[in-house]
């Protein structure tokens, strides 16, 4: 058979005006091992056996072994379906032992190649799914240590995203939108810490980690220090061919506002080392490193140490808050909460 008649019988039971029975979904199985057979570096063909496994479709009986198995095959594809779906069944050991580092790692992988799609212009992709996990698994606390706050950064965008999807359509909007909005209200109850900031109406932040998802980005920083020694710290994007990056989404979790920003303005306190390879200039990063046990950051271009902060927090002031709302959002357009 030629790949065109194998994918008609691998996808016809998923034609949903029909009603496969067992017998479509077991020449739907046989279809797709012969496809992927065939063409081994394309990602559908496992991703899809993965599922039809998982849910046992063409048995009627779940065999998470086989699945996992085809799920690894995807993802070392780089299909993001099953990394997503790997991470699941990695996280509760499912058809093989628990790897909970690893399931938080393809989450992440997952919540950064959909966040990089949406904020390239992606509007009706996944990213409010994948944001909503992220925010669950931080409020949860089984795969990492529990931090409502973080997660609150997650489920802000999830909220943003579920809003720019349902002008697009509705499938399954109102499920995921409630999930999002449920999973809020879990976060602000037990947590001190999201109330107390939400009535101060300031944000902390660590310096933005979400500005070099996308390998063609760099990041510039430009610093100015004050009379009174205040580090006032921009980072924005910038493309590597030239062309206009795509804008910032980010978060302010304590103040329950999302933004989309050209840059991200924050102020650092008690910071107790800065050094820059061209001080009083703007500096050009295609990384960033950042070493807890120190608590600093490293900035690099090509391998090469560009920047550096050691220590100290940093905030979004109430004022710069405001002026950044009145920036980012104009009258009318959607996405800011109170």
């Amino acid at each position: 058979m030629t790949t065109k008649e194998l994918e008609k019988i691998a996808w016809a039971p998923y034609d949903l005006i029909r009603n496969p029975t067992m017998e479509d979904w077991k020449k739907s199985y046989d279809a797709l091992r012969q496809l992927e057979k065939e063409n081994p570096k394309d990602g559908r063909y496992p991703n899809t056996l993965g599922y039809l496994c998982y849910y046992g479709r063409h048995t009627g009986q779940r065999d998470y072994a086989e699945a996992r198995m085809w799920f690894e095959k995807g993802n070392e594809l780089r299909h993001i379906e099953s990394a997503y779906k790997l991470s699941d069944m990695l996280a509760e050991g499912l058809g093989g032992p628990a790897d909970k580092d690893r399931a938080l790692e393809l989450r992440m992988l997952v919540y950064a190649f959909c966040r990089d799609e949406f904020e390239g212009g992606v509007r009706d992709g996944k990213f409010a799914d994948t944001a909503l996990r992220m925010g669950r698994t931080l409020h949860e606390g089984k795969l990492c240590r529990r931090n409502d706050l973080e997660a609150m950064n997650y489920l802000l965008e999830a909220r943003y995203a579920i809003e720019c999807r349902k002008q697009y359509h509705e499938y399954g909007d109102e499920t995921v939108e409630k999930n999002i909005l449920q999973a809020m209200d879990e976060c602000d109850k037990p947590d001190d810490e999201v109330r107390s900031w939400k009535q101060f109406g300031v944000g902390l932040a660590r310096v933005p980690n979400h500005l070099l998802w996308n390998d063609g980005l760099l990041m510039t920083i430009r610093m100015d220090v004050d009379e009174q020694g205040t580090i006032r710290l921009e980072f924005r994007r910038k493309r590597k061919d030239g062309r206009k990056p795509p804008r910032i989404l980010w978060p302010v979790a304590p103040a329950m506002k999302v933004f989309m920003l050209d840059s991200v303005v924050l102020y650092g306190a008690e910071v107790k080392e800065i050094w820059s390879r061209t001080p009083e200039e703007t500096v050009t990063c295609d990384r960033y490193e950042y070493d807890d046990d120190t608590d600093t950051y490293t900035f690099f271009l090509e391998d090469e140490l560009q920047f550096r902060l050691r220590g100290g927090w940093f905030v979004l002031p109430m004022d710069e808050l405001r002026k950044t709302e009145i920036a980012s959002h104009p009258a009318g357009a959607p996405g800011v909460w109170q």
